[in-house]
């Protein structure tokens, strides 16, 4: 274990805490570096630790056998001291009704790519949430960005899991991390092709027929032509419905999407996606704001040397997101306390910006995708 002081972050931010938690305990998997985290969601109606919260300690603690004082619900302050390091295996997780898999994917897939073999994680709980990133999000928009930065995950939905009841399943293989040349990102290229899907599990298939025509229809007034996929996904016990539009350019993809609301008109789920993916063409970035702050800790365990990289290459990351986020900003900060990594987040938060990760004094020269 890597070990060293405890580091002391602030749960208070801007981002309402749970960004800053995710990322210290993927980082303190992965380093093995002790924190201590206070005024955990400060800012919420109901401050502390929720269910969520608690699943994703539980989780990792799990991993590295981790000494940990106030996972309790409601806790305002949590210490995690890993006790070894992260072992390559097979886990499995229930996160319950109102966890979200595809948040805790994103917190463990990390540190058990730097582990030394294959993984497997089972993850049960909610598979398409509002307010976080989905299944099929991860599938066809995060996976292959992480693939570009050395990290490979295969993803597998067994069952979707909505709100209220939860009850999804995924399963994903995280294979070791490796080195790939410096990625450059700042420009996207030109729009290739627009990919339309309409998601429905445990509801008649015609949601699925009104989200699809509804999406061309919006898509259509903007000057995008696009042909949509219906797809039934299983479920057990659970319904609803996800519209995901997936816009392919030259150089990188991005995703917009929105969760149906029971008893509302499929209408305004595709009313909602087509407007944040017009908001995206009306810009010049390559990644979305979501994908912006999930590609910062691989950017930066890679830049901080913690994979293997030939003699002669420089680890360096760069790339435009359609908007700063809090998010981002705090992820970058926990980054900043646990690597030795220099990054850099350029623009306010709910504008264009650019973010820059590299090893300490590096020259940032990337190579800038073909």
């Amino acid at each position: 274990m890597t070990g060293g002081d405890e580091i002391a972050l602030d749960g208070g931010q801007a981002d309402g805490g749970g960004q800053v938690l995710r990322t210290a305990l993927s980082l303190s998997l992965a380093t093995g570096r002790p924190f201590a985290i206070a005024g955990i969601r400060a800012g919420r109606p109901e401050p502390g630790l929720g269910p969520q919260q608690l699943e994703s300690v539980r989780a990792a603690a799990a991993l590295c056998d981790a000494e940990v004082e106030g996972a309790e619900a409601g806790s305002r302050r949590l210490a995690f001291r890993p006790r070894r390091p992260v072992r390559p295996g097979a886990y499995e997780f229930d996160l319950g009704a109102a966890g979200s898999t595809p948040l805790m994917l994103q917190a463990l897939c990390w540190p058990l790519a730097l582990a030394g073999g294959r993984s497997r994680l089972l993850l049960r709980g909610g598979t398409h949430l509002r307010g976080g990133p989905t299944f099929h999000y991860l599938a066809l928009v995060f996976a292959p960005a992480a693939a570009r930065l050395g990290f490979r995950v295969d993803l597998e939905l067994r069952a979707a899991g909505f709100r209220p009841e939860g009850g999804g399943e995924m399963a994903a293989e995280i294979h070791p991390a490796h080195a790939m040349p410096p990625l450059d990102l700042r420009h996207r290229g030109t729009l290739r092709e627009v990919e339309v899907l309409a998601m429905v599990a445990g509801e008649g298939f015609a949601v699925a027929e009104v989200l699809a025509a509804a999406a061309l229809r919006r898509l259509r007034e903007i000057g995008v032509a696009a042909e949509a996929t219906r797809l039934p996904v299983p479920a057990r016990g659970s319904a609803g419905s996800h519209l995901l539009l997936v816009a392919h350019f030259d150089r990188t993809r991005a995703g917009c999407g929105e969760i149906g609301e029971r008893g509302a008109a499929p209408g305004l789920a595709a009313e909602a996606a087509v407007s944040a993916f017009e908001a995206l063409l009306r810009g010049g970035a390559a990644l979305d704001p979501h994908l912006g702050d999930q590609l910062l800790v691989p950017a930066a365990l890679s830049a901080a040397g913690r994979v293997a990289v030939p003699a002669g290459l420089v680890p360096s990351t760069r790339y435009s997101v359609q908007a700063v986020t809090a998010h981002l900003e705090a992820a970058a900060e926990v980054v900043r306390r646990f690597l030795d990594a220099e990054v850099a987040v350029l623009g306010r938060v709910g504008q264009e910006g650019e973010v820059r990760v590299q090893p300490p004094g590096g020259r940032l020269e990337v190579v800038p995708l073909r």
